[in-house]
């Protein structure tokens, strides 16, 4: 299996205190196993997997039924916080790496703790994405209220990507139209890309809500009453099952029991209502509410930061590359003023050394303030200015 197997190895031995885990018992019969699935594949499509019986394996899992149990699993709870707007490719990145690294190591259930307003609809797409890949460990969502209080837009998605859904007392979950980030601030999709366009992207955001609220037994009309203020939704008794529906979809023998939405105004749920219709499935306190419904308050809490680390590179970055870009506007115009041409080519040869230092910065920082584009245009710019001086005269 290589090296990096040999790196499992030499980790996962290191771990103490293990009973029985996740439970691997063979369609056709043979022995059964008790252990973790990884998240690494090999090449012949079968998975790395830690079992007590034989330490490392590589196993086809289709060929086995796997229960899930937390009974031998690692006895610590990961903890990843998403706690500001989900703005930042290099935090949406790390978020992505470190919950595939920490599902690799057996915790008894991944907690992630949401306070955020919200953000980009294609970061929170990617981190979506990645919680929903994630089938060899739980994810537990926490709206955890702080600053913001609770998960809204881009956060409502998150946490519905999650297997359970918890929320503090007076927090909210909701509000989830589809916002793009312009040069001016967030704006809504069809404000920038006119009526049809933006309708198309509202439209699969509404459907992509849905089915991440239904593929975990969420209400998926609920979900979308949250993107789409025209959708109104009532709750009925029918043949008496609780059913949800829009309210054009009443007929006589419905009886009312809620209206949860109305038309003109997005969807957002206290914590009560969350859990009432299905969203949410439990209202707490507090994080230890969570690990005490769990039946893991004895587990270690290991916060990962991973996401505060990238977001502490990302300033660093950013300020370094407003400095330089600062000093190349300077540079630039003291250029323009110098009168004898050695003089001037010096400067230029700086500047577009420091132009293509800037480029090579925003190429693997998308997220700094200024395109790639604009920067080679910039230098396109300079370098000819650098030739013309070249063939001028002293």
């Amino acid at each position: 299996m290589g090296r990096l197997t040999a790196i499992f190895i030499s980790v996962l031995f290191a771990w103490q205190g293990w009973c029985f885990g996740d439970t691997f018992t063979p369609r056709q019969g043979g022995e059964v196993l008790h252990g973790y699935a990884t998240q690494q594949v090999v090449d012949d499509n079968k998975t790395v997997v830690y079992t007590e019986e034989k330490g490392l394996l590589q196993l086809d899992l289709a060929a086995y039924e796997v229960s899930r149990n937390t009974l031998g699993r690692r006895n610590n709870v990961v903890v990843i916080p998403i706690k500001e707007d989900i703005m930042l490719d290099i935090e949406t990145e790390a978020f992505e790496k470190a919950l595939i690294s920490v599902s690799n190591k057996g915790p008894l259930f991944i907690l992630i703790e949401i306070d955020t307003p919200g953000g980009r609809v294609d970061l929170a797409q990617r981190i979506c994405g990645a919680i929903t890949k994630i089938d060899n460990c739980e994810t537990v969502a926490f709206i955890c209220g702080g600053k913001y209080g609770g998960a809204y837009s881009a956060g409502a998605a998150i946490a519905l990507a999650c297997d359970k859904i918890y929320m503090a007392k007076n927090t909210a979950i909701g509000a989830a139209a589809a916002i793009i980030q312009t040069s001016s601030g967030p704006a809504d999709v069809e404000k920038v890309y006119g009526e049809t366009v933006g309708e198309k992207i509202s439209s699969f955001w509404r459907g992509y809500l849905a089915s991440l609220a239904e593929q975990n037994h969420r209400p998926g009309l609920i979900a979308m009453a949250m993107a789409d203020k025209d959708i109104e939704v009532i709750e009925v008794d029918q043949d008496g099952n609780h059913i949800f529906l829009e309210s054009i979809n009443k007929k006589e023998t419905h009886n009312v029991i809620h209206t949860w939405s109305k038309k003109g105004s997005l969807l957002t749920l206290p914590a009560a209502d969350a859990a009432r219709c299905g969203i949410a499935d439990k209202v707490v306190s507090s994080r230890n509410d969570v690990l005490l419904d769990k039946k893991a308050i004895q587990a270690v809490i290991v916060v990962n930061k991973d996401v505060q680390v990238a977001s502490n590179k990302f300033k660093r970055v950013k300020l370094k590359f407003e400095k330089l870009l600062d000093s190349l506007d300077y540079r630039s115009k003291q250029a323009k003023l110098v009168k004898t041409r050695h003089k001037q080519l010096q400067i230029l040869r700086g500047i577009i050394s420091d132009y293509k230092s800037l480029i090579r910065l925003a190429k693997q920082y998308p997220d700094v303030p200024v395109s790639v584009d604009a920067l080679e245009e910039r230098l396109n710019s300079v370098e000819a200015l650098y030739d013309s001086a070249k063939t001028r005269r002293r």
